[in-house]
């Protein structure tokens, strides 16, 4: 789990590197902002697995981020004079910096298709794509005077107070951060991805005791009245806290169980249309239909053939062709040889990453095996798989 991974990767890191961040904090940025151009400018096909894993999964989603915004929320919050929170609190603002530097590449990798289309066509963004859209701007508007004024150099020339005030808002991020994440986790919910909802569980838990922690040391820190009333006033305020903590817990479990049944739904959905799908196929291979239905499937079924077709009568070599998927064009690379197709590469796709890998697993190998441009979709990602098979017959087609 990528989350679990960069929590211990990187409170282990800052652990060891605590005395050299704080003496050198400029390196510290600078590797961050060299990470994060990395992102930025390496193309999203890269073959080398590890290094396909830090940048698309950990960098460009923004994981890594996420994850050390979390140890700056847990620094105030953690066991008191432990270890672990010595060095968050030793390098909370120095962590936040770097986190602010990731979170931005993050959004500029993102923004380059959902803010376009933010300003440009809204109307073609799911609903929740266009809230989580608008979170982003509001987060990126919190974190400009956050970032800066968390600079020691900065921080130094503000008065205390106004400092501390203009901090506060970091809340509001936190706030909207994870209603940002609940948003994008929604799409890979509804198709029933069970690992999406492992992920969106497990940030659920982080943030609800977090919150609880908060409020809980927000409570008692402050001071009580002397005795008589003492006990009493230290009673009561201990029946508040748990109170807040039950209220929390209750949230969360609520959250929990809708997300499990936004999951449940989508795997049903699924498994009902590759039912049906299986349905028509069978019907359609027992002749049920000898004579074409419609006219759209007698088209389907010239397309097919010719998809089958053209691959053996072009000379080897390579040919790009392009499709229309979700959110744009897809463009591919195909190599023919022997008359047979033996290679299909995706050279650019505009749909987001996390529904088009679906798409790309399962189409581009059925069209090896089958050499044909006609297969079936993959479940929950159609307009992808319908792209790359258009994007396929284009290049054949040249």
């Amino acid at each position: 789990m990528s989350l679990v991974l960069c929590l211990a990767v990187t409170g282990l890191c800052f652990s060891l590197l605590e005395k050299q961040i704080r003496r050198r904090p400029v390196f510290f940025y600078l590797f961050f902002v060299l990470l994060s151009l990395l992102s930025i400018v390496l193309p999203k096909q890269l073959t080398v697995p590890p290094l396909a894993y830090l940048v698309n999964r950990l960098l460009r989603r923004g994981v890594l981020a996420g994850t050390m915004f979390l140890w700056v929320m847990y620094a105030i919050v953690l066991p008191a004079k432990s270890r672990l929170q010595r060095v968050m609190m030793s390098l909370r603002a120095q962590i936040a910096i770097a986190a602010s530097i990731l979170t931005l590449s993050h959004n500029i990798a993102y923004g380059q298709h959902y803010f376009v289309l933010l300003f440009t066509n809204a109307g073609k963004l799911k609903s929740y794509e266009l809230i989580a859209a608008c979170f982003s701007l509001a987060m990126i508007l919190l974190l400009l005077p956050l970032t800066v004024t968390s600079f020691q150099v900065v921080r130094r020339k503000m008065n205390a107070k106004r400092w501390k005030q203009l901090q506060r808002l970091s809340y509001l991020f936190y706030g909207l951060l994870y209603l940002h994440i609940c948003l994008i986790y929604t799409g890979g919910l509804r198709k029933g991805k069970s690992e999406y909802l492992v992920q969106f569980a497990l940030y659920t838990l982080l943030y609800g005791i977090y919150l609880m922690l908060r409020l809980t040391k927000a409570f008692l820190k402050k001071p009580l009245p002397t005795a008589p009333d003492y006990a009493a006033k230290r009673a009561a305020r201990r029946r508040k806290v748990i109170c807040l903590h039950g209220a929390i817990s209750l949230l969360m479990l609520l959250v929990l169980l809708s997300a499990f049944r936004t999951v449940q739904a989508g795997k049903q959905g699924s498994a009902d249309t590759a039912q049906a799908e299986s349905t028509s196929a069978a019907e359609s291979a027992e002749g049920g239909s000898t004579a074409p239905a419609s006219a759209d499937k007698a088209e389907d079924t010239g397309t097919a053939a010719a998809g089958s077709s053209i691959a053996a009568s072009v000379p080897d070599g390579e040919y790009e062709g392009k499709g229309v998927g979700y959110n744009g064009n897809i463009k591919v690379k195909v190599t023919v040889a022997g008359g047979k197709i033996t290679a299909i590469e995706i050279l650019k796709t505009d749909d987001d990453e996390e529904y088009f890998y679906d798409a790309k697993k399962k189409v581009i190998q059925e069209i090896l095996d089958r050499q044909t441009a006609e297969v079936d979709a993959a479940s929950g990602a159609t307009s992808s798989s319908d792209g790359i098979m258009k994007a396929v017959r284009n290049a054949l087609q040249q």
